[in-house]
Order: C-alpha cells, then sequence, then structure tokens
C-alpha cells in the first residue's frame, strides 16, 4: 500500500500502524454512578474493565446498567442516600442507556491484583445528551443482525463486548440524529 492510502486510511480510522479502530461495549454497573448524593457523571478518564484485544484508540460506547432492582431501602443501605434522596433516584429513569463514548487511551494490561483481568485506559470523547436509550437501538432493524444486542448485552465472563462496524455505524447516527426510530437507513455516516 503506497503512503499516502495509509495515510489516508489512518486518518479517516479506517486503517492504523495498530491494525484497524475496534467499538466496544463498555459496562457501568450503578455502583459507577450511583453515590449517596444520587446519580453522578461517568469520570472523564479513568482505568476500566476491557478485554485482553482492547487497544489504544479504539472507541467505547458505555452502557449504564439497570438500576431497577434497587429499592428505597437497598440506595440507602448501600449507597448512603437519605431516604428522599433514595425516592427520588428510584423515580429517575436512568439506567439500561448509553450516556458516553470513550476512546481507549492504553492497550489493555493484565492486572493480577483487581477484580477483572484485564483493564485499560479510557477518556471520554463525547457526552450523550440525553442518553441513547437501549430500546431506542432495539428498535432499530438492522441492528437485530448484531448478536450483542440480541442477547440483551449479556457478556458473561467478559469485561467487554466488541460491536460490529456495522452496528456502530448505524449507532453513531442514531446519536447524530441521523435514524428515525424503527428505519435502519440513514444518508449519515460521521464518526463521533
Amino acid at each position: 500500500m503506497n503512503l499516502l492510502l495509509w495515510l489516508l486510511r489512518a486518518i479517516t480510522g479506517a486503517e492504523s500502524p495498530k491494525g484497524p479502530k475496534r467499538y466496544w461495549l463498555f459496562y457501568a454497573g450503578p455502583e459507577n454512578y450511583l453515590f449517596e448524593g444520587g446519580i453522578r457523571d461517568l469520570p472523564t478518564e479513568s482505568f476500566w474493565s476491557c478485554e485482553p484485544e482492547t487497544r489504544e484508540g479504539d472507541l467505547i460506547l458505555v452502557y449504564r446498567k439497570s438500576k431497577n432492582q434497587l429499592t428505597v431501602n437497598s440506595l440507602m443501605k448501600d449507597f448512603g442516600m437519605s431516604r428522599e434522596t433514595a425516592i427520588r433516584v428510584t423515580q429517575m429513569d436512568i439506567g439500561k442507556d448509553f450516556p458516553v463514548i470513550w476512546e481507549a487511551t492504553s492497550n489493555s494490561e493484565r492486572k493480577s491484583s483487581w477484580h477483572w483481568p484485564y483493564g485499560c485506559g479510557v477518556r471520554e470523547v463525547q457526552k450523550l445528551s440525553p442518553p441513547v436509550r437501549l430500546e431506542q437501538l432495539k428498535s432499530i432493524g438492522q441492528l437485530k443482525k448484531w448478536e450483542g444486542l440480541r442477547f440483551n448485552l449479556q457478556a458473561k465472563g467478559r469485561g467487554a463486548l466488541e460491536i460490529p462496524a456495522f452496528a456502530w455505524e448505524i449507532i453513531n447516527n442514531v446519536i447524530e440524529g441521523g435514524i428515525v426510530k424503527g428505519n435502519g437507513d440513514s444518508s449519515k455516516n460521521a464518526e463521533p
């Protein structure tokens, strides 16, 4: 491949010296976004659980897991919330959503002293406001080809799910406002 073609692909993200860019779904449980004061933003920079194949420059869609199983009493006990705060949090439509896109700032590393086998540095590249809802993505016919979404984003024993490139493009179009609910067609094709 000639240098100009390689450079053009590297700039557009199609290929880099480290290989093709990959896309991931990382998880944030309620312990990551709840605290005694209620709801907090996810960190703008962090070290997060990932898969061994995660590489610097990969893009990551963060999924906030459901808080629906948490009761007012469990929020008070587990997070130290006041009763008023716990009641307010249980009534909020948060969780089962995607509030942010991160970029991996390091390759995955093995951490024996950590509760996940692999982790990598991440930084926020785009806050999604309002967050994209899981139901939105499930309503798009073309995304049914993504096995991870069909299986309700389950990743037993894994720190992350890989998002196929075709699914990332569709999700990106949703984020940019290019897809009407239920319609998988769009003329937009931009990266975040």
